[in-house]
């Protein structure tokens, strides 16, 4: 009735030659049709099945050619919207299911106030078909591994990367076979290479899709790389060396009493560099009960800021003081 309705109207609409009787038919076309939707019919709407929250952990046997059909009374008004427009009906896996014998079980009956919320208070559901919608699935493994760059970067010279590259998201699930996810720990980027760089970095990056991962679903194919960059400069101070783990019974006199350590710092936060931030140890239990003359200093302690800090003297003389 509604597929002949909207064939009259849009015919109707379509003419371009209004004449007195073409305005006559009109009219009377309109009275027709108000008389025909202001009365009760008994239609059966199908609504087209999405589907959400499909468990990754199993391969759920979906037949999407399958729609719930609801048979329904309700004046030509309420109903003619559905003459023109697909309706769909969500069904979510975590709420509108249950879990029997190795199978998805959804009845239509412990979800028909969902059903009428999909209508007005003038439409009556008097039937839903399939009363039941049966999905039969195979159980999956899941992993969750971490993601690796294969990323090559070059920089403009007196810049670099104030903080660490960022990826996102940095882990990826992968499912399918347990035998081949077994022996899978990681997945890597493809190969990108980046040069010149002298500004903030934002890639995104495929997955390398090897011979195992195509046999397996992957939660992301792509991951977005970003990193801050800036220009650096260099910094250099003398830190006092400290002799750790020297017996109370033994006193030496050491040369130099400073290192100079030389650091690479953002521009931005080069003032806040202190020459305290950093610690230069020699460790007396490396020499002690050898013939050796002189201590090994290392650089123990760099603040966060610092992107890269090195020692600029590489030993310390030392005798023992009787």
């Amino acid at each position: 009735m509604f597929n002949k309705l909207k064939a009259q109207l849009s015919k109707s609409l379509k003419s371009r030659k209004l004449n007195v009787f073409g305005a006559f038919l009109v009219l009377s076309f309109c009275f027709w049709a108000l008389t025909k939707l202001s009365k009760s019919y008994t239609e059966t709407i199908a609504f087209e099945i999405i589907y959400k929250n499909v468990p990754e952990q199993h391969h759920v046997e979906i037949d999407s050619s399958k729609k719930v059909k609801v048979g329904v009374k309700a004046y030509g008004f309420n109903l003619l919207k559905y003459s023109f427009f697909k309706p769909t009906f969500q069904i979510d896996f975590k709420s509108d299911v249950s879990l029997k014998n190795n199978m998805y079980i959804w009845n239509a009956k412990q979800n028909v106030a969902k059903i009428n919320a999909k209508f007005k208070n003038s439409v009556d559901v008097l039937s839903i078909q399939p009363d039941t919608l049966r999905f039969p699935y195979q159980s999956l493994a899941v992993k969750k591994v971490p993601v690796k760059t294969n990323i090559s970067i070059a920089y403009t010279p007196g810049y670099d990367m104030s903080s660490k590259l960022k990826i996102t998201p940095d882990s990826v699930r992968i499912i399918g076979s347990k035998k081949i996810i077994a022996n899978i720990d990681e997945v890597t980027t493809k190969k990108v290479d980046l040069k010149n760089i002298k500004s903030d970095i934002k890639n995104v990056i495929q997955i390398e899709m090897t011979e195992a991962l195509k046999q397996l679903k992957i939660s992301d194919k792509t991951v977005t790389v970003t990193g801050h960059v800036e220009k650096f400069t260099e910094g250099t101070f003398n830190v006092p060396v400290t002799i750790i783990n020297l017996p109370a019974d033994t006193n030496i006199n050491f040369f130099p009493k400073t290192i100079p350590v030389a650091y690479n710092v953002s521009l931005n936060n080069y003032k806040m560099v202190k020459p305290s931030d950093f610690r230069v140890e020699c460790n007396y239990k490396d020499i002690d009960n050898t013939e050796k003359s002189f201590l090994i200093p290392k650089l123990v302690k760099v603040p966060e800021i610092v992107k890269s800090a090195r020692l600029k003297q590489h030993k310390v003389e030392f005798i023992l003081m009787q």
